[in-house]
């Protein structure tokens, strides 16, 4: 599953808010799924950065129930010749959506630089 293969080794920590879908008013935002990752100074760009969403002690949320309330989350950067580019434009403070094709369903600030710093 791809939130423990994060989980293990998490790039970086953010905080979300799910955004209510306008046809549903529900947010996809869930476990499980392989979204993609968009900075909000970015227009049409999306990443493969996937994560993994945490309850308050940051241990992984069950697979099923749709996120309704802000949640942590952690990040991992998925093709490994990313990393640099992107240990260059992640840093606290940053803001981003995840994205399910042209849908943002959620907006995110990075809290905290994890495992990227260890990179070259």
């Amino acid at each position: 599953m791809v939130e423990e293969w994060v989980y293990k080794q998490p790039d970086f920590a953010a905080q979300l808010n799910p955004i209510p879908q306008p046809k549903t008013g529900i947010s996809l935002l869930r476990q499980g799924m392989k979204h993609d990752f968009m900075y909000q100074a970015d227009k049409s760009c999306a990443w493969m950065i996937h994560y993994a969403l945490l309850d308050a002690q940051r241990n992984l949320l069950p697979e099923e129930p749709l996120c309704e309330g802000e949640v942590k989350a952690y990040f991992r950067v998925v093709n490994p010749e990313l990393r640099l580019k992107h240990k260059q434009r992640i840093k606290p403070g940053i803001e981003f959506y995840v994205v399910a094709g042209s849908y943002k369903i959620a907006k995110g600030v990075v809290t905290e630089v994890l495992h990227l710093v260890d990179e070259n």
